[in-house]
């Protein structure tokens, strides 16, 4: 079959972080940077996980590594289907 697994997409979950003081007027400072550069106004608690996303995204090292990581857990058997259960078997 050529159509792929599909797959749910991941909830979101909420996290609660304490920033040190300089890190917040950095994110702050960036937050007042983003207006300046793309004419709105965004709360720099919204720019935390643009941030992060495009942190892991450009992080070269982390992508070749997950993109293995992947390929192995989709050539290892799932508990279920090594232990023989039918509703795993297709």
């Amino acid at each position: 079959m050529k159509l792929a697994r599909i797959s749910k997409p991941l909830r979101s979950v909420q996290v609660r972080v304490t920033l040190a003081g300089d890190l917040n007027a950095a994110l702050e400072s960036y937050a007042r940077y983003y207006e300046h550069v793309h004419g709105d106004a965004v709360d720099s608690k919204a720019l935390i996980p643009e941030i992060l996303s495009a942190f892991l995204q450009g992080d070269r090292e982390f992508q070749t590594w997950s993109r293995s990581s992947d390929s192995s857990r989709q050539r290892r058997p799932s508990s279920s289907s090594a232990n023989g259960d039918p509703k795993s078997q297709g």
